[in-house]
């Protein structure tokens, strides 16, 4: 079980609105200059009405207004988004859990021309009365809407619901939505509350824990949680659900008070990888998450500035030691992360496949392709 954070995200719901900048500190370097950049366009489905958008939390009547105005802009922006010539894909498919989003548009994959991201981001929600809803409370830490992928809202005991995301719909970015009857539940935002959710969903009347995305989501949600614990006991206990993977990167940023680990692992069959980041895990990194006015990241506007902030650092001289240089023996690479792991996910991927080859950013990050390879297991 991952340590509970509730107290930590609470205090950092009371304190968001006092704060005003950032003062970070790279264990490796010092932070980059914060910059503009070209801003994604957004997208939302044609064939459903702005009610029924609004069906799985909120206020319906502000909610369809604000969408119905959206969905104009978003038609015209689709249509010269389509004209693009497609980005290479670094990251084929996203895993998020309870993530806060990351930008003031939904963020686009580049490489694909539905320009969603592959893989499902979930939250979890609980039905109190009819016009009442428990939501994990970071899912809507922040006025951001999330990325383009597929989402699945989690229910126990109850059918889930489900948004894909293709080229007809966006996989409803702006859930969950704000308004009159939702109530940020810290309380849904534990690993149990997931993986007992993930190994039971239904969808449709089904249920679907055997089909994709769900099997995946539900197999990463356990090793998601083991980002919070130290390298033998995670390690443990990742191999009871991770059988056939392999550690193969690892390493632990420090700066203040502040640890945050980011782990590779790859299957031995298929040579795919994975991409790990850890969610908040000390007080210190409140500050990370409250601070959330925009800035500049990876040729993007308009980027929360704490999770760029906190990408950024990340992907320093320990990344370029430990991870980068092993991503080119992965057949496919996947991102994925709890709370604001997932929000880093959210980052990393939408900068890996924009295609913005020359912005010093995505070279701190990315990757060329290469030859798929087994590794060796760390020791």
């Amino acid at each position: 079980m991952a340590p509970r954070w509730s107290s930590v995200l609470v205090a950092a719901a009371v304190a968001g609105p006092l704060l005003a900048s950032l003062s970070a500190a790279d264990s490796d370097d010092k932070l980059a200059p914060q910059g503009s950049g070209e801003e994604p366009v957004e997208t939302l489905p044609e064939d459903e009405t702005a009610d029924d958008a609004c069906a799985a939390s909120g206020d319906a009547a502000p909610c369809s207004l604000s969408l119905l105005q959206r969905r104009g802009v978003a038609r015209l922006a689709a249509e010269d988004a389509g004209a693009e010539e497609l980005a290479t894909e670094l990251v084929s498919e996203v895993y998020t859990y309870g993530a806060p989003a990351t930008h003031t548009t939904p963020l686009r994959n580049k490489a694909r021309a539905d320009g969603c991201f592959g893989g499902l981001r979930c939250y979890t929600e609980d039905v109190v009365l009819k016009d009442v809803k428990d939501i994990d409370a970071a899912a809507i830490f922040n006025r951001y809407p999330h990325m383009r992928t597929a989402t699945v809202v989690l229910r126990w005991q109850k059918e889930s619901l489900f948004a894909p995301c293709d080229t007809k719909l966006d996989g409803h970015p702006e859930w969950p939505l704000k308004g009159r009857g939702i109530i940020p539940d810290w309380g849904l935002h534990q690993e149990n509350d997931y993986t007992d959710r993930l190994d039971t969903v239904v969808i449709n009347g089904s249920k679907a824990t055997g089909e994709e995305p769900f099997r995946s989501a539900a197999k990463f949600a356990h090793v998601a949680w083991r980002m919070y614990e130290d390298l033998p006991t995670g390690r443990a206990k990742a191999r009871k659900t991770m059988e056939g993977w392999r550690l193969v990167g690892y390493f632990v940023d420090k700066h203040g008070s502040d640890t945050d680990p980011v782990a590779l692992v790859q299957e031995e069959s298929s040579l795919d990888c994975v991409v790990l980041f850890t969610g908040t895990n000390s007080f210190e990194e409140l500050f990370t998450s409250t601070t959330d006015f925009g800035t500049g990241y990876c040729g993007i506007s308009h980027v929360h500035v704490g999770y760029r902030n906190e990408l950024w650092t990340l992907t320093g001289k320990s990344w370029a030691k430990h991870i980068k240089p092993r991503l080119p023996q992965c057949s496919r690479v996947l991102c994925v992360g709890h709370s604001l792991g997932g929000a880093l996910c959210e980052l990393f991927s939408a900068c890996a496949n924009s295609g913005h080859t020359s912005d010093p950013d995505f070279q701190r990050l990315a990757w060329v392709p290469g030859t798929p390879t087994l590794m060796d297991r760390l020791p």
